[in-house]
């Protein structure tokens, strides 16, 4: 069993964060998709266009199930330099529910239970932003979503904001602070 750090890559929605894994992924390091694209997918292949506006428990439930079982993959993998990646964590699910107005001590207590080692996060940043199948957030949604991942980490977590830089830069750049932090 290794004893990895885990590092998470959120923040706002089509800001970068898949473009970063993917670049880590390249680079060789052990990273964990978006877990709520899968998600979505199977909304919509019963008929639900947008799960997480049709029933946001039930999609923030499966969510959570999902993202957890990648936590806890983490320490399964040999990973370069005893790092993985996450494309979002565990308390994204918590910020969203935050962020609709569905959350509750209840869903604090599940997430809060899990401790990541860094947190990055993107900003929105409307030059890159881009909807597709799974991403059904308006750049004005995305906007609104930050506060509230940027609040629910900074509870139990270190945050360090990731510059607006091109892509090679941008990996450089957390790749250089997770070198630093040890």
């Amino acid at each position: 069993m290794q004893n990895n750090k885990r590092i998470v890559v959120s923040g706002s929605p089509g800001g970068g964060k898949t473009s970063l894994i993917e670049g880590f992924k390249k680079n060789g390091y052990t990273t964990f998709e978006e877990y709520s694209r899968t998600v979505i997918q199977a909304g919509q292949k019963a008929g639900t266009a947008n799960l997480f506006a049709a029933s946001p428990i039930r999609f923030s439930e499966e969510l959570l199930k999902g993202r957890k079982e990648q936590f806890e993959q983490a320490n399964h993998y040999p990973a370069q330099n005893k790092v993985v990646f996450y494309d979002r964590g565990i308390h994204d699910t918590y910020a969203y529910l935050k962020a609709v107005g569905k959350a509750t001590p209840a869903w604090e207590e599940r997430v809060f239970q899990y401790q990541y080692d860094l947190v990055f996060l993107v900003t929105p940043w409307r030059d890159i932003y881009t909807k597709d199948a799974q991403r059904l957030e308006t750049f004005e949604q995305a906007e609104m979503y930050y506060p509230f991942i940027k609040e629910v980490y900074s509870k139990q977590h270190k945050i360090i904001e990731v510059p607006q830089l091109n892509i090679l830069e941008r990996i450089s750049f957390i790749e250089s602070y997770i070198k630093s932090y040890g």
